[in-house]
Protein backbone atom coordinates (compact mmCIF):
# COMPACT_ATOMS: atom_id res chain seq x y z
CA UNK A 1 0.00 0.00 0.00
CA UNK A 2 1.07 3.28 -1.45
CA UNK A 3 0.55 6.36 1.06
CA UNK A 4 0.74 10.05 -0.41
CA UNK A 5 1.80 12.85 0.91
CA UNK A 6 -1.64 14.15 1.42
CA UNK A 7 -2.62 10.74 3.49
CA UNK A 8 0.95 10.98 5.50
CA UNK A 9 -0.61 14.58 6.58
CA UNK A 10 -3.49 13.45 7.63
CA UNK A 11 -1.96 10.47 9.89
CA UNK A 12 0.58 12.86 11.56
CA UNK A 13 -2.25 15.33 12.06
CA UNK A 14 -4.42 12.91 13.88
CA UNK A 15 -1.69 11.33 15.85
CA UNK A 16 -0.70 14.84 16.93
CA UNK A 17 -4.76 15.47 17.58
CA UNK A 18 -4.14 11.76 19.76
CA UNK A 19 -1.21 13.09 21.22
CA UNK A 20 -2.33 15.90 22.88
CA UNK A 21 -5.47 14.31 24.15
CA UNK A 22 -3.62 11.83 26.19
CA UNK A 23 -1.17 14.48 27.36
CA UNK A 24 -4.60 16.45 29.12
CA UNK A 25 -4.99 12.52 30.44
CA UNK A 26 -1.23 12.21 31.76
CA UNK A 27 -2.47 11.03 35.48
CA UNK A 28 -0.74 12.44 38.56
CA UNK A 29 2.47 10.41 39.69
CA UNK A 30 2.66 10.75 43.45
CA UNK A 31 5.98 8.88 44.09
CA UNK A 32 6.50 7.47 47.72
CA UNK A 33 9.11 5.98 49.89
CA UNK A 34 8.93 2.18 50.38
CA UNK A 35 11.48 1.50 52.99
CA UNK A 36 14.13 4.30 51.72
CA UNK A 37 13.50 3.66 48.25
CA UNK A 38 11.49 6.37 46.42
CA UNK A 39 8.81 4.01 43.71
CA UNK A 40 5.07 4.36 42.86
CA UNK A 41 2.45 1.97 43.53
CA UNK A 42 1.19 -0.61 41.16
CA UNK A 43 -1.93 1.41 40.48
CA UNK A 44 0.15 4.69 39.10
CA UNK A 45 2.46 2.32 37.16
CA UNK A 46 -0.56 0.68 35.52
CA UNK A 47 -1.74 4.20 34.09
CA UNK A 48 1.62 4.95 33.58
CA UNK A 49 1.99 1.76 30.97
CA UNK A 50 -1.23 2.69 29.50
CA UNK A 51 0.07 5.88 28.04
CA UNK A 52 3.27 4.51 26.96
CA UNK A 53 1.40 1.84 24.96
CA UNK A 54 -0.88 4.13 23.57
CA UNK A 55 2.51 6.58 22.79
CA UNK A 56 4.15 3.09 21.52
CA UNK A 57 1.17 2.28 18.87
CA UNK A 58 1.18 5.74 17.57
CA UNK A 59 4.72 6.19 16.96
CA UNK A 60 4.92 2.34 15.59
CA UNK A 61 2.37 3.65 13.07
CA UNK A 62 4.01 6.60 12.00
CA UNK A 63 6.94 4.44 11.07
CA UNK A 64 4.31 1.75 9.19
CA UNK A 65 3.25 4.86 7.38
CA UNK A 66 6.67 5.69 6.15
CA UNK A 67 7.43 2.43 5.46
CA UNK A 68 4.25 2.09 3.53
CA UNK A 69 5.13 5.39 1.53
CA UNK A 70 7.97 3.51 0.28
CA UNK A 71 11.10 4.17 2.67
CA UNK A 72 13.55 3.63 1.40
CA UNK A 73 13.54 4.13 -2.08
CA UNK A 74 17.03 4.56 -2.92
CA UNK A 75 17.00 1.41 -4.53
CA UNK A 76 15.02 2.59 -6.93
CA UNK A 77 17.26 4.84 -8.55
CA UNK A 78 15.60 8.07 -5.93
CA UNK A 79 17.99 9.78 -3.59
CA UNK A 80 16.52 9.67 -0.11
CA UNK A 81 16.15 12.44 2.15
CA UNK A 82 18.52 12.12 4.96
CA UNK A 83 16.30 14.11 7.34
CA UNK A 84 13.46 11.81 6.33
CA UNK A 85 16.31 8.61 6.99
CA UNK A 86 17.25 10.59 10.36
CA UNK A 87 13.61 11.28 11.32
CA UNK A 88 12.84 7.66 11.08
CA UNK A 89 15.88 6.60 12.93
CA UNK A 90 14.75 8.74 15.27
CA UNK A 91 11.22 7.50 15.69
CA UNK A 92 12.96 4.26 16.08
CA UNK A 93 14.69 4.97 18.99
CA UNK A 94 11.90 6.34 20.44
CA UNK A 95 9.72 2.92 20.00
CA UNK A 96 12.84 1.09 21.47
CA UNK A 97 12.66 3.56 24.86
CA UNK A 98 9.13 3.31 25.08
CA UNK A 99 9.25 -0.44 24.41
CA UNK A 100 12.14 -0.54 27.70
CA UNK A 101 9.86 2.01 29.79
CA UNK A 102 6.99 -0.67 29.34
CA UNK A 103 8.12 -3.24 30.77
CA UNK A 104 10.08 -1.43 33.52
CA UNK A 105 6.03 -0.36 34.10
CA UNK A 106 4.89 -3.80 33.96
CA UNK A 107 7.39 -4.86 36.92
CA UNK A 108 6.56 -2.01 38.89
CA UNK A 109 3.05 -3.48 38.25
CA UNK A 110 4.01 -7.00 39.34
CA UNK A 111 6.80 -5.92 41.50
CA UNK A 112 8.84 -8.18 39.88
CA UNK A 113 12.58 -7.05 38.72
CA UNK A 114 15.26 -4.87 40.12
Amino acid sequence: MKVSKHQLKRIIKEEKTKLLNEQAQIPEVEVAEDGGTLTISPDVATEIEVIISQAFEGISALIEAIEAGGYPRSTRGVALDPRLEGMKDQLEIAVDGLYEAQMQANHLIANTGG
